[in-house]
């Protein structure tokens, strides 16, 4: 048995300098609760909109320590786990509005990096939406007839020596090719906190939000301090369990990971995939594959489990039954990589909300501002929700700020999950049923 790193592997990619903590009392016009994608993208369209705003984000580690680094890094149009869900409530048209906009911040997130010079290693690749089942086919054709209904032009579902083509991997029957690129997630996040902090945005890490006092003004409360702000973004993802409007909104389910050692050129020469695409499996709890700058190969997926009592605790990511299981499915997939050895294996906890969607809004009051509920599917749409929630603050009405994902008349808020111990009977429950349905499509 390998000897695993529990050390989430984008981490070690990159060396972190820690930004002094807040201490004592500030006084600004928009304070930020969250330094991952939400509330760094936040922070730097409100300084590009109104350079003047005195904009502060506080973090209880630093920027990228969370879901944000720890990202498998796939940057795809989604726009929530249950699309045909929003085109059956909100029609097609607002949708495929919800789609366009995410996939327009795949092509502008590559554009900040190379303008900015971050090295997050942007590869506009595509990625494969793959079938490894008679049922995951069904499921391909569903929905490339869904995009299809909300007016998207869909290429044709690839058979399986095409696919093979592309990632020649024997457990794949088929393939759907999608617009989406890979990052390094941890690099683009702390780039994104540096050209932040060069427009003039102030930063504080190691400093939890305690508790955010309401008010005219509201007050964020941390360890050190207090930050007293025309506007407040609670932008802390799983988190959000943590203030009291949110507390049974979120779900944290845990997703895991596993990262090789450089692979040989030998290595790479067993599995044609020149192109470099990222690989998803098509299934509600996927399975996916990458490769990475330095020519590692990723592999995540298996078991999603919901720990009880939302145990996010770092202590599980040391679950050896769960890595076993995501080893036992690369192999599956790449019986040519017996001899690959995986160095890092890792886990990290997504916000799961009851619709499968993100969500922004304001708290009653307006002074209070929201966005999370991602569901594992944010790098793309944090950008699109940095946007929604500029607009929101600058009280403007926009496209963005009429976007499917904001909360008011026509959406309401998540419905809230139960207490313990019926939460934890629940979604075990509801995991199976996905299972059931995933293979029955």
């Amino acid at each position: 048995m390998d000897a695993y790193k529990h050390v989430v592997y984008w981490h070690d990619t990159e060396r972190v300098t820690p930004r002094p903590p807040l201490r004592g009392n500030a006084d600004c016009d928009v304070c930020v609760v969250g330094g991952g994608f939400t509330g760094l993208w936040s922070a730097y369209f409100l300084k590009e909109a109104e350079p003047a705003l005195d904009i502060r984000v506080v973090d209880a580690r630093h920027s990228g320590y969370g879901a944000s680094g720890r990202a498998d890094g796939f940057v795809t149009p989604t726009i929530g786990k249950d699309i045909r869900a929003l085109v059956e409530r909100f029609g097609p048209q607002r949708a495929l509005e919800a789609s366009r906009a995410v996939g327009r911040s795949i092509l502008e997130i590559g554009r900040f990096t190379r303008r900015n010079r971050i090295d997050a290693g942007y590869e506009a690749n595509d990625y494969l939406m793959v079938a490894t089942s008679p049922a995951q086919l069904r499921r391909l054709e569903e929905d490339r007839a869904l995009a299809e209904r909300m007016g998207a032009a869909q290429p044709g579902i690839l058979p399986s020596d095409a696919t093979r083509a592309l990632v020649d991997s024997p457990a794949l029957l088929g393939g759907l090719r999608t617009g989406g690129a890979l990052v390094n997630p941890f690099r683009l996040a702390r780039g994104i906190a540096r050209v932040a902090e060069e427009r003039g945005v102030t930063l504080y890490d190691d400093s939890p939000c305690l508790r955010v006092e309401p008010g005219v003004r509201p007050t964020v409360v941390t360890a050190g301090g207090r930050v007293k702000a025309d506007k407040v973004i609670l932008a802390t993802n799983v988190h959000m369990d943590a203030f009291p409007p949110f507390r049974r909104k979120v779900v944290p389910v845990w997703t895991y990971a596993m990262v090789s050692e450089p692979l040989t050129d030998a290595q790479l020469a067993r599995v044609g995939w020149e192109g470099r695409e990222g690989l998803v499996e098509a299934k509600s709890l996927l399975t996916c594959a990458r490769l990475t700058q330095d020519n590692r190969v990723l592999f995540a997926g298996g078991p999603a489990p919901y720990y009880f009592g939302r145990d996010k605790r770092q202590r599980n990511m040391n679950r050896a039954a769960v890595y076993r299981a995501i080893h036992g499915e690369f192999l599956r997939f790449f019986p040519q990589w017996q001899d690959v050895r995986f160095t890092y294996a890792y886990g990290g906890v997504a916000d799961v909300v009851r619709d499968f969607a993100p969500h922004f809004g304001a708290l009653a009051g307006g002074s209070v501002l929201y966005g999370y509920g991602y569901c594992g599917n944010g790098i793309a749409a944090t950008h699109t929700g940095g946007k929604v929630l500029r607009d929101l603050t600058l009280g403007k009405e926009t496209d963005y700020a009429r976007l499917l994902f904001v909360d008011g008349a026509d959406r309401r808020p998540p419905a809230s999950f139960p207490p313990e111990p019926a939460l934890f009977a629940g979604v075990r429950a509801a995991t199976r049923l996905m299972d059931w349905k995933d293979a029955r499509a």
